[in-house]
């Protein structure tokens, strides 16, 4: 699974794709495609605080 992760504080520059293990979903849990995803400006306004 692709996820973008940070170490460090910054903007944009920081996000890195990153490989991680596939979670399983636990008791009464589901795990959900999620095909596309965006960094909004909000997001970008919070990592850079």
């Amino acid at each position: 699974m692709r996820d973008a992760g940070f170490d460090e504080p910054g903007g944009p520059e920081v996000l890195q794709v990153l490989d991680v293990p596939t979670p399983e979903p636990g008791p009464g849990e589901v795990r959900v495609r999620v095909r596309a995803a965006r960094v909004q400006p909000f997001d970008l306004a919070v990592r850079e605080a």
